[in-house]
């Protein structure tokens, strides 16, 4: 009966709800007010259905310790690392119950502003089993996690056979109240390196409480009319420290470990200081798919903070753990793109407001560059998500629905957009421009050009292709850099050994092509010669 009743409400809400929406126009507060009462009428009906469902019991005085956390965290405007305290709790699932911690998670509002959807970090006691496998994990609202975009990201990587963390859909029902769904997704630990059969090793990255601590800082100048700290946001990438994941600093390893988490973290700090290439670094396969999986999901950033990374004792190179893919379904895609995938150039507003200086070192070495521009091209060409959501139909289908039933007008999944960004990168692994290549002099059978690379990808000259289709073709490999965003192109003068032929001489050299490749790129481009 009391479902009924519940049900009966929930029917009403919706229906003038809907009206409302559909029939007058409104503005944006309202409308936001109206698709949160829509959005919070669905849940209460998807409660009544037979969902999955995770029950958390936190007593009134550990859920009061949460709470003041999250008025402080209100107050500050950032969740900063020392107010987040675990505290005990029950979970039950599956009609088990299991002893965990718990503690709120996520270091801006999207995390806690909402009371109804706060997100958190659980791990089980010793003395309790595991839930899905798992000892540690979070439980956030989907929106966080860009609604499905999380679920895709998590499937392309196992697919490839990456570092992935698993990931579910859950109705979370806290002290008794339903939450609606939830995601549930694994924590990074030494477990995950056991479930994706990686040899135990060191789990490294760049902490965020310096960045947290800035923007803290930022925000009490600016209440005080003071536009912003000389210790910038910008350069918190320089000072953040490297770090384990998940290990303290009283916590004993044995000394395999200590000997591999001190190379770890020797070469991350190598790597940022310019000592070694990130090919010297990086598993350079690894990291280039995981980018080119982020890129054509069409995520918003490749961001160092949320990145970790896995020291590989087999190969002595660290590994990509990714997550939080930031798809951003709430702009306009076909106007609206981030350029993080190509260079780190900003040319517009919406693009990252600080140069990313993670991808710049990794972008200065061509041969990481090369592979990764390789993988690009190979998932974008084959419409990859396309054909992944196709081999995991049944469930992509169920989790579809889950979500559906909760965000009933959100967008939470776009087809379109995942062709527009498809197209948008063949395009540009496919430039209109090429290169501008000018005639300098020829002398003693050495012909000297002067080449500029006119759009934003690097390119490799090969050679020169004669007018009678035999080619000739340079000693060694030449690397040209993209042209930088809202610059001039630079010159590069670049000397072929012509072997006799007169081909190579000025009144005859605009029937000749130079022979260039978009770095990573197997199809062979010509640009013709210009004699002056």
């Amino acid at each position: 009966m009391k479902k009924n009743i519940k049900f009966f409400i929930a029917f009403i809400v919706i229906f003038f709800s809907g009206i409302l929406f559909e029939r007058f126009e409104l503005d944006n507060k309202t409308t936001n007010l109206l698709k949160n009462t829509l959005n919070g009428s669905f849940r209460i009906l998807y409660s009544l259905t037979n969902t999955e469902k995770i029950f958390i019991d936190i007593e009134n005085k550990h859920y009061e310790k949460i709470l003041e956390t999250r008025k402080k965290a209100l107050k500050l405007g950032i969740l900063k690392e020392e107010m987040q305290k675990w505290g005990p709790a029950k979970l039950k699932i599956n009609n088990t119950s299991h002893n965990i911690k718990i503690r709120l998670k996520g270091a801006f509002p999207d995390h806690w502003s909402s009371l109804s959807k706060l997100s958190f970090k659980i791990k089980i006691d010793n003395d309790s089993k595991p839930v899905n496998e798992l000892r540690r994990f979070n439980l956030q609202s989907p929106k966080t996690l860009s609604y499905l975009y999380e679920w895709l990201l998590s499937k392309a990587l196992q697919q490839e056979k990456l570092i992935n963390l698993k990931l579910k859909y859950y109705e979370l029902v806290l002290n008794g109240n339903s939450q609606g769904v939830y995601a549930l997704q694994e924590g990074i630990s030494q477990d995950t390196l056991i479930k994706n059969k990686r040899k135990l090793g060191p789990i490294i990255g760049f902490s965020k409480n310096n960045y947290l601590e800035e923007v803290a800082n930022s925000k009490k100048l600016q209440s005080l009319g003071i536009l912003d700290s000389l210790n910038g946001l910008e350069d918190t990438f320089w000072r953040s420290k490297i770090e384990p994941v998940q290990l303290t600093e009283n916590q004993e390893i044995d000394k395999e470990q200590q000997a591999y988490l001190k190379e770890a973290l020797y070469s991350l700090n190598s790597f940022r200081d310019g000592t070694l290439k990130p090919s010297q670094v990086f598993d350079v396969k690894k990291l280039a798919k995981v980018m080119a999986i982020r890129a054509i999901l069409g995520s918003s950033e490749f961001d160092y903070r949320d990145t970790k990374f896995y020291f590989n004792p087999e190969t002595s190179l660290l590994e990509p753990i990714s997550k939080e893919v930031h798809v951003r379904l709430d702009l306009n895609f076909k106007d609206h793109y981030y350029s993080w995938w190509i260079d780190s150039s900003k040319i517009r507003p919406h693009y990252t407001n600080n140069t990313n200086f993670f991808l710049d070192l990794l972008y200065s070495d061509h041969k990481f560059y090369k592979a990764y521009l390789l993988e690009l091209n190979n998932f974008s060409k084959k419409k990859y998500i396309n054909n992944l959501i196709k081999k995991n139909k049944n469930e992509f289908n169920n989790n579809f629905k889950i979500l559906k039933k909760n965000y009933p007008i959100q967008d939470i999944f776009s087809k379109q957009q995942l062709e527009i960004t498809r197209i948008r990168i063949q395009d540009l692994l496919n430039p209109i421009q090429s290169l501008n290549v000018n005639f300098l002099q020829y002398e003693k059978n050495m012909l000297k050009l002067n080449i500029s690379n006119l759009q934003r990808l690097p390119v490799e000259i090969i050679g020169l292709e004669l007018q009678d289709g035999s080619s000739l073709n340079l000693k060694k490999l030449l690397i040209i850099n993209g042209k930088k965003v809202l610059s001039p192109a630079e010159k590069i003068s670049v000397n072929f050994d012509c072997e006799f032929r007169e081909e190579c001489q000025k009144n005859l050299i605009n029937k000749q092509n130079l022979i260039f490749k978009i770095l990573g790129q197997k199809k062979r481009n010509l640009a013709k010669i210009s004699k002056y």
